[in-house]
C-alpha cells in the first residue's frame, strides 16, 4: 500500500471504503501507481509517461477538466483492463449527470 497515495486520499477527504478500492486497483498496477505518486509529489506528470492504448495520463488530463489528476490514472488503468469500454467513455465525452 502507498502511504503517499493514501495521505493524497485522506488529505482529499475520500471515503475509507472507496480509498481502500482505489488503492487495491493502483496496487494491481504498480506501474500506474509509481506514476501517480509521481503526479502528487511534483505537480507534474512525469515527462516519460507510459502509454496504453494511445493515451497517456496527461493526454487523458486534456480531455476534461474531470480527469485532471487521479482521474487520468484510474482512467489509464481502464483502458487497461476493460479498453473498450474506456474508448467508450472517452468517445461520450465526461458530461456532468
Amino acid at each position: 500500500m502507498s502511504s503517499i497515495i493514501e495521505k493524497y486520499y485522506n488529505d482529499n477527504n475520500v471515503a475509507p471504503a472507496l480509498v481502500k478500492q482505489k488503492i487495491e486497483r493502483l496496487g494491481q498496477n504498480p506501474d500506474i501507481e509509481k506514476e501517480f505518486e509521481y503526479w502528487i509529489e511534483n505537480k507534474q506528470y512525469k515527462p516519460d509517461s507510459m502509454e496504453i492504448e494511445g493515451y497517456t495520463a496527461q493526454k487523458l488530463s486534456q480531455l476534461s477538466k474531470y480527469l485532471i489528476g487521479e482521474g487520468a490514472f484510474m482512467l489509464l488503468i481502464e483502458l487497461r483492463e476493460s479498453p473498450d469500454k474506456a474508448h467508450k467513455k472517452i468517445a461520450r465525452g465526461f458530461k456532468v449527470k
